[in-house]
């Protein structure tokens, strides 16, 4: 049931409690006109109940530009991006389903806050709504010299039924450049927390579904770790070799089968996790990093006797390898 079903559920206890206490006062003191007053009572919780699940179970009519031709199949994919000044407000409606267009390009800019758009989503098309999958609310970081943000929510049709991360990361670098250019302007913070982007040395992105590195972040120059384990990347991103100063890469949990030979050009690397993922082997190429100390391998793919043979050649060189 969850936490907001019992919640709701104590409420309603609650306010059948409340009228049950109402009759008995109006019936110890004998108020005039009693029942008139019990009915009316009733008639307003009745009617603000019937209001209320009007309201929630309306949703969002999603349209295409060419909404006569059925999507099923074809990866139509779309994202809604909120916050965005001068830009039209989506449809709110209370007792009836928002309508939104989405243009030919698949971007729907929009000056309306996330939280007015409704996630119980309807189609034109009969079909489309059974193998289509959407983002929740969710923050887009673009990094580099200022780091814009913008929210979001992609979705997609197709017959995966699953939402479509790289169409999500190839807009998301286009949004994030056009904020950059001050082509668009959104309502949220621009920058980093701690200092600005030339002191930035460490970066975290886990659990964001990342098919590539987001453009921006390669303006990091200082970078010293990154942390990107529980995305997906599917492979190590070459791009990584931009960053000059890196020491500890973490890429864990990311459905990699490989770990390439290009590796060994990040020359300052001391420490790399690749636990989680499909791998069967470590190239030998490891073994050329200078400064590599620490190698985590664990919930991978290896024969046993491999692995005892990497971990001895590993050591051997003074890396400690965490297997277990």
């Amino acid at each position: 049931m969850g936490f907001w079903g019992i919640g709701a559920i104590l409420w309603l206890f609650g306010i059948y409690s409340i009228l049950i206490l109402t009759s008995f006062l109006l019936k110890k003191y004998k108020v005039k006109y009693r029942q008139i007053i019990e009915w009316a009572l009733i008639f307003v919780y009745v009617l603000s109940h019937t209001l209320y699940h009007l309201n929630w179970d309306v949703g969002s009519e999603i349209y295409f530009a060419n909404e006569n031709e059925p999507f099923v199949g074809k990866n139509q994919s779309f994202i809604i991006v909120f916050g965005i000044e001068n830009q039209p407000k989506l449809e709110n409606n209370y007792f009836t389903n928002n309508k939104i267009l989405i243009p030919k390009n698949g971007i729907l800019l929009t000056s309306s806050k996330k939280e007015t758009f409704k996630h119980r989503y309807k189609f034109p098309v009969i079909g489309s709504g059974e193998k289509f999958s959407a983002t929740y609310f969710e923050q887009y970081n673009c990094y580099g010299v200022k780091n814009y943000k913008f929210n979001y929510v992609v979705g997609t049709i197709s017959d995966l039924g699953e939402v479509d991360y790289k169409y999500r990361d190839s807009i998301g670098d286009l949004i994030c450049e056009k904020l950059k250019n001050i082509d668009l302007k959104n309502n949220l913070k621009v920058g980093y927390e701690n200092g600005n982007y030339l002191d930035q040395k460490e970066v975290l992105i886990n659990y964001q579904n990342l098919t590539k590195l987001p453009n921006g972040l390669l303006e990091l120059k200082n970078l010293e770790y990154l942390n990107i384990h529980s995305n997906k990347l599917k492979e190590f991103p070459k791009n990584i070799l931009e960053f000059p100063k890196l020491k500890r890469l973490t890429i864990g949990f990311n459905d990699i089968k490989t770990i390439p030979e290009w590796i060994g050009g990040i020359k300052s690397l001391e420490s790399l996790a690749v636990n989680g993922n499909e791998l069967t082997s470590i190239p030998d190429t490891l073994l050329t990093l200078p400064k590599l100390n620490y190698l985590l391998i664990r919930e991978n793919n290896f024969n046993e006797s491999e692995l005892k043979e990497t971990i001895e050649k590993f050591e051997q060189k003074g890396v400690t390898v965490q297997y277990e």
